[in-house]
């Protein structure tokens, strides 16, 4: 991209080399605020998978909110509240590009001592697998 302009009667002249397509999506919503990248789809899984893994956090560890994913937009939305003394024992999210048989992402439960706020990802290291039916709310 070049660009000329003249101020205090000089002209000046910047050329800026267009951005490398590493992913092309992320790097254009650092730039462009109309434009999100998706958790779900833009998100690598990680060069490690599956031993570690990228991972997305939907609900805190303690939290008596569940959040989910909007599949449309990338946004992590209020799904319901949980009116009993039951809580989120650890924060809870799902694996980016993988895709199970009820259509969402796979699931994942993050064994640690803080609470990760919603919608960020963090690097994950498998120590087993829970299998689980979603219920219909």
């Amino acid at each position: 991209i070049a660009m000329a302009g003249e101020a205090d009667g000089k002209t000046y002249q910047v050329s800026r080399m267009p951005p490398a397509a590493l992913n092309e999506r992320i790097l254009s919503s650092m730039s462009q605020k109309h434009v999100a990248a998706h958790p779900w789809h833009d998100l690598e899984i990680g060069p490690g998978a599956p031993a570690v893994f990228n991972c997305v956090v939907e609900i805190p560890r303690g939290s008596k909110v569940k959040y989910e994913l909007d599949k449309a937009t990338g946004l992590i939305k209020v799904d319901r509240v949980l009116y009993s003394s039951v809580v989120y024992p650890h924060n809870y999210g799902f694996i980016p590009r993988t895709l199970c048989e009820d259509n969402d992402p796979m699931d994942v439960l993050v064994l640690m001592q803080e609470q990760v706020v919603p919608g960020c990802f963090l690097r994950a290291r498998a120590i087993g697998l829970m299998p689980m039916i979603d219920q219909i709310a």
